[in-house]
């Protein structure tokens, strides 16, 4: 078996010299592809995909298969974690999460376990090992959490909204239901990191994705006192850490706090801005918009070199989009960029 001491990725991670700019891509293994479409409707939907180990570990490959990828990331979801508190939820097309059940009150949470059985979500540590397996250190592979606030977004909600109400509504409140909340998302979310790590992941991402809800003193106290509690045990597993936000400028003043070795910036953010604000504590991760994508192949290789000197010389960035790719974007413009980033990003490591 090969070693990952000298792998890309891992060594842009660290801020360690490198003589190219990494890249992985945000849902890189997702309904953009052909490959990934015939073999979720084979296994009659994204549930039980992902709930196949052999099925996800070959969906998690595609991308690599198929691009010049530096990193994999475990096919999964920020949701699965939600069975740990015996929630129920599923995936309907075009309308995304929903779940049958939520936790909106005293009575919700008393019918939550006490212990956790971390064999629920024995799927993910399976495809997990699969997938190392077939990597063969070749490439570090990313295994993933929603932050805490994140994923009490949709367990209290109890799908996707655009409004909020029910979580805005305990925090203007100050209702001590949502700390409750909060606090079993984060035991519950140890258990599963910590079971990620052991089965083989080499980097661990928090998606902090509604991070943009909160303001200040509300994002400290109710996303980034949680994400610090996860931080602090995998930080004991020696296992490096990204975390990804849609967060503002304002946010990143708080954000830097965050013992992490990688922030993911959004679409929208200058890097550079980004990089003075955090004082250059961290490695950076992003930020090409996603909608670059969708334009000719001249506006595709100019973004991608304006994104590459927003953040400048040196070691420290590894190229993403500023969200996650979307289902329309052509397989073909993704390969060109990949091979964009590869081509002109050694010019910025001399």
């Amino acid at each position: 078996m090969s070693s990952l001491s000298e792998d890309l990725m891992l060594k842009a991670v660290k801020k360690e010299p490198i003589t190219r700019t990494p890249v992985w891509i945000m849902r890189q293994a997702g309904r953009y592809l052909p490959e990934y479409n015939k073999i979720k409707d084979s296994a009659g939907g994204f549930i039980n995909l992902l709930k196949n180990p052999d099925l996800a570990c070959e969906v998690t490959l595609q991308p690599l298969h198929r691009f010049n990828l530096d990193a994999a990331i475990i096919f999964s979801d920020i949701l699965v974690v939600a069975e740990l508190l015996n929630l129920k939820f599923e995936f309907i097309e075009k309308k995304g999460p929903v779940f049958l059940n939520t936790i909106t009150n005293q009575k919700d949470i008393e019918k939550i376990p006490k212990k956790f059985d971390i064999s629920k979500l024995n799927y993910v540590f399976e495809a997990i090992k699969l997938v190392k397996k077939e990597l063969n250190n070749t490439k570090p592979l990313i295994g993933f959490i929603g932050s805490p606030w994140t994923v009490a977004t949709y367990v209290v909600e109890g799908n996707s909204t655009k409004k909020f109400e029910k979580i805005k509504k305990m925090i203007n409140e100050e209702n001590s239901i949502i700390d409750e909340i909060l606090s079993l998302i984060t035991h519950a979310s140890i258990e599963y990191i910590e079971n990620q790590i052991k089965s083989g992941v080499d980097i661990i991402m928090i998606f902090d994705t509604w991070s943009n809800l909160l303001k200040e003193k509300n994002y400290q106290k109710y996303s980034l006192n949680y994400i610090n509690k996860i931080n602090a045990v995998v930080r004991e597993r020696e296992i490096p850490i990204i975390y990804y936000s849609r967060n503002t400028y304002e946010n990143f003043n708080l954000a830097k706090n965050l013992d992490v070795d990688v922030l993911g910036i959004n679409s929208g953010l200058d890097i550079n801005v980004i990089n003075k604000i955090i004082g250059k504590k961290f490695a950076l991760q992003g930020n090409l918009d996603v909608n670059v994508l969708r334009q000719d192949d001249i506006t595709i290789r100019n973004s991608i070199k304006k994104t590459l000197d927003n953040f400048g010389y040196g070691s420290g960035h590894i190229f993403n989009l500023g969200t996650g790719i979307t289902p329309d974007i052509k397989p073909d413009k993704v390969e060109l960029m990949i091979d964009y980033i590869r081509k002109i990003s050694p010019n910025y490591h001399i």
